[in-house]
Order: structure tokens, then sequence, then C-alpha cells
């Protein structure tokens, strides 16, 4: 048996009574947590690797609920346009990327997610139809190598969207299928697949039905964007030829649930939240990027007081080029402070178990992980409070979430393993993946015909030069 014995730091539980230990301990047997708590709860003679933690933070890795790391490569691309508009310059690269080039744009997001203490992530994933190249398959091989826990949101488009990208219903369930009994559950179930419309206009409603009566058969979670700004609703009334908003057509559906995660939902209306409620459908909420698009934003306050699960994403690097959980947890509190002008509308012990051990039950994975409680999988992360920014740390939630960046994260632990240890990767070598990553970036915007942003970059050999 391993045994890793994390010593001398403040450990943050993230469990439901929100205990906090000042000089706490962590001890690790292979995968899983085997004691959390002061370190009197221990005998001082233990049999066990140490790990001395003074002066840092021991608390759950972050759980990012949504993101889009086959968009990876459109980071700082478009940025000044309105939703619809950044996807539609945004498709052009996508079409441009094969397998070499999901492979390297998909590790780079993984271990972008782990150096910001991300250790669970959820890739929603949609690329080109192919009968040769799985996409998803980059994408699972990417979690896979890295370590991160890791959900792949396989999304689908039957109509009303770029040629290259739709599929046939019956060709969607193949492929979920096929999927499903490829990776769900791999890596001692550290992987897992869920899936959705990308856009609720890409489909009708016979669709939606077979979705859930797919994910039912599977037992798999839908996850899916819902109402993320005006204009979605007044496309889906005219694309179904009704009066009928975002979540009343999934209700009608069968398409919410405790299973079901919606994603931005920005433009609900209060119906529509009790349907939510009603249905345990859980939220992932993303507030920078509804900011980043200029969409508006949820007020919070409506979600949290109807008992509604909130997860927090950061949504794709090219949606608000950023991987940073920390800054969500942020511009979450200040947005539905904002939008209630209230200021306890949100606070920091509240946004850190958004992003841990509620994040883990949006996704249905609390009893694995999003929380430091013995028996569950060993996923935690350490941070340095020895720096000027969070110098005094009087009170440790706040100064997590208004203070704390993901680079203060220092050490990341998946499934009892060390996959960050003071900032250096132990998997992978991230000088050769940023290398590899640069090389394919360039090469599918040379493909894509995009135009070229006008600036100072470089090239795949690193070498400056000027367009």
């Amino acid at each position: 048996m391993k045994r890793i014995l994390i010593e001398n730091g403040v450990v943050l539980t993230m469990n439901q009574a929100g205990d906090i230990h000042e000089r706490g301990c962590v001890l690790v047997e292979d995968s899983r947590l085997a004691y959390v708590g002061p370190r009197e709860g221990l005998p001082r003679d233990l049999d066990a690797r140490r790990h001395d933690a003074a002066g840092h933070v021991v608390m759950p890795g972050l759980v990012n609920c949504h993101t889009h790391l086959c968009m990876i490569f459109g980071r700082t691309l478009a940025t000044n346009t309105d939703l619809l508009s950044w996807l539609d310059l945004q498709m052009p690269l996508m079409r441009a990327l094969d397998a070499e080039a999901m492979l390297a744009a998909q590790t780079l997001g993984c271990i972008e997610n782990l150096k910001n203490g991300n250790t669970t992530v959820v890739e929603n994933l949609f690329a080109p139809r192919s009968d040769s190249v799985s996409p998803e398959d980059s994408a699972f091989a990417a979690m896979e190598n890295t370590g991160i826990r890791g959900v792949v949101a396989r999304a689908f488009e039957a109509m009303r969207f770029d040629p290259a990208f739709v599929e046939t219903p019956a060709q969607q369930a193949q492929r979920i299928r096929s999927l499903h009994a490829r990776w769900h559950g791999r890596a001692q179930g550290r992987l897992g697949l869920s899936f959705g419309p990308l856009l609720p206009w890409t489909l009708d409603e016979s669709m939606l039905r077979a979705s859930r009566a797919l994910a039912t058969e599977l037992g798999i979670c839908l996850h899916m964007h819902v109402a993320e700004s005006r204009e979605f609703n007044r496309i889906i009334e005219r694309h179904y030829g009704r009066p009928v908003r975002n979540v009343e057509l999934l209700h009608e559906t069968g398409c919410l649930g405790p299973d079901v995660q919606a994603v931005g939902v920005s433009d609900l209306a209060p119906n529509e939240i009790t349907l939510l409620a009603e249905t345990g459908t859980s939220v992932v909420l993303d507030p920078q990027t509804r900011l980043f698009w200029g969409t508006g934003f949820p007020a919070l306050t409506p979600f949290l007081e109807a008992g509604i699960h909130c997860g927090l994403a950061t949504n794709g690097p090219a949606a608000n080029c950023g991987q940073d959980l920390f800054e969500s947890m942020k511009y979450a509190c200040a947005t539905a402070k904002t939008a209630a002008a209230d200021p306890h509308a949100l606070d920091a012990r509240r946004a850190l178990r958004m992003a841990t051990i509620e994040g883990a039950r949006v996704l249905g994975l609390d009893r694995r992980t999003g929380s430091l409680e013995a028996g569950k999988q060993a996923d935690l992360i350490t941070i340095d409070l020895r720096q000027p920014h969070l110098v005094p740390a009087f009170d440790l939630e706040p100064a997590l979430v208004f203070s704390a960046h993901g680079t203060d994260v220092r050490d990341a632990m998946v499934d009892g393993e060390w996959l960050m240890r003071g900032r250096r990767l132990t998997r992978i070598d991230e000088a050769a993946v940023l290398a590899r990553a640069e090389e394919m970036a360039e090469r599918a915007l040379a493909g894509s015909q995009v135009r070229r942003p006008r600036h100072r970059t470089l090239t795949p050999q690193g070498t400056p030069h000027d367009d």
C-alpha cells in the first residue's frame, strides 16, 4: 500500500460541516483519502511518505463544469463580437483541426486546467463529422495521459448548423454508444461520457426525446447550453414556430431532471427557474464569459433561493482566454451582488462550494470527489498563502475567492497521484506540449483561411516576427 501524509497545512475540507483544520493532516492510501483531520488523530510513527504543507492551504481539487478545449486554438480571436458571431468566426479554425491537432489542443487544455487547480473538467466537445477520425478519442486520450478526472460531453448537431458538423440522429446515437463502450468508466472510473445538443435549434422535438431516451438507457447525463442569451429564445421561437422558451421546450420533451446540466442560463423567466427546481435540474454558471460577450449575466440569486444545485465553469479558453476557476468564483460573487443590488447575495463560502463539492454534485460525482473526506478519491490541491496578494489572510475563504489566482496552486493530486509538484507537471513535458500546440495552432490557422490578426507573435520555432 502506498501512503502519503500531507501535514502542517490549513486543511479546508468542504465537507457538510465546513470543517477547517489548522495544522491539519490528510492521509492518502493508494488512490483514496484515509484520514482528514488534526495531527493528533494519527500515530506519530506512521509509515508514510511525507509532504510538508506549512504555509499552504490543502483543499479539494476544483471542478470545472464546462469548457471547450476543442476551441483552444481560437484563444484571443474574435474577442469583440457577440456570442453567435463569435461562434461563426471560430468555426473555420475548428474545421482545420485533424486528429493530431485535436490531441495537441486537448492536451494543452488539460494541463492548463491542472495548473489552475482544476482536477475535474467537463469538455463539451464538438467537431466536424468524420468516419475515420474520432476527436472524442483525442479528448479522452489527453485526459487519460495527463491524469485529470474528465468527462467528455459530446455535443451534436442535426440541422441548421455548419454542414461539416451535422449528423443524422442515427449516426449520433451510434457514436454515443461506441464512445460509451470504449471510454465511459475507464481509468478506474476517472473518465466519463455525457452528451447533448450543442444549440437548441440544431435539432427538433423528436430528437430531444430520443436524446433523453438514449441518456436513460446508458445511464449518463445530458449536458447542454440553455438560454445563453436573449437571442437564444428568439431563435427557438422562430425555429419551432411557436412561443416556447428554452427551458419550457426541454421540459416538454423530458430533457430536465437530476441528470441534466443546463449551461449558461442567462435569459430565464421565473416559471423556467421553477421548472428547473421542481425537476432537480442543475445549472452551470460561467459569469465571466457572459461579460466577455456582453450577453448580460444571470441574477444567480433566484437559482440559490430556488434550491437549485449550481456548478461553476470557465467555459472555453477561446471564450474568456483562460481556465482560472478562481476567477469564475470572484465573478460569480460580483455579478450576483450587482444583479441583486445586495452585497450578501453570494458569499465566498457558497462560491467555494460551487467550485468544489456542489460542482461535483452537479456532475453526479460527489461520492467520488469535491470534498476532503475519508473514503473519497484523493483529488486535492495546495495553495501557497505566503504571497503579497494573500497576506494577511485573516478570513481564509474570502482570501481564496477574492484574492487567489490559479497560478497560486502549487501541487495537484488526482486519485492519489501527484500530477503537479511545485508547479512542475509530473506526467507531461510541458515545454514540449506548448511547442507542439503552437505548431498545430499555426498550421490550423493557415489552413482555416481565417485572417491573421495584426500583432507581434511567435513562430513555432519561437522566433519573434511581425505580420
